[in-house]
């Protein structure tokens, strides 16, 4: 199952409730759409380093008016092996979309 994220926040592991070990986790799929409340609107959801600002993944940029349950970006990783000790995402509450993030330790 992944984990659904459909605001903005400043670090998922200040957030999270989960265990994780110290070194974080190994993102294995990405997937961005818009929320079932309408459509979505123009803007770009990030990925980034928290403390540094770093982009941890490329911004998915989003077009204004596309319909509810549309999916706008799948990205499957697991030959890429992305580990991140921690993220914070932008972009998801003012583009009206939610982004799935499957993940292991």
């Amino acid at each position: 199952m992944p984990v659904i994220v459909d605001t903005d926040f400043a670090s998922f592991r200040a957030g999270q409730t989960l265990q994780t070990p110290g070194f974080g986790v190994r993102v294995v799929k990405i997937a961005l759409y818009v929320a079932s409340g309408g459509a979505s609107s123009a803007g770009a959801v990030t990925i980034t380093e928290p403390n540094s600002g770093i982009t941890l993944y490329p911004a998915m940029p989003v077009s204004a008016s596309t319909p509810a349950n549309t999916i706008l970006f799948t990205d499957n990783l697991d030959s890429q092996e992305l580990q991140w000790r921690d993220f914070a995402v932008t972009g998801l509450t003012a583009t009206g979309t939610k982004l799935a993030i499957w993940y292991r330790y």
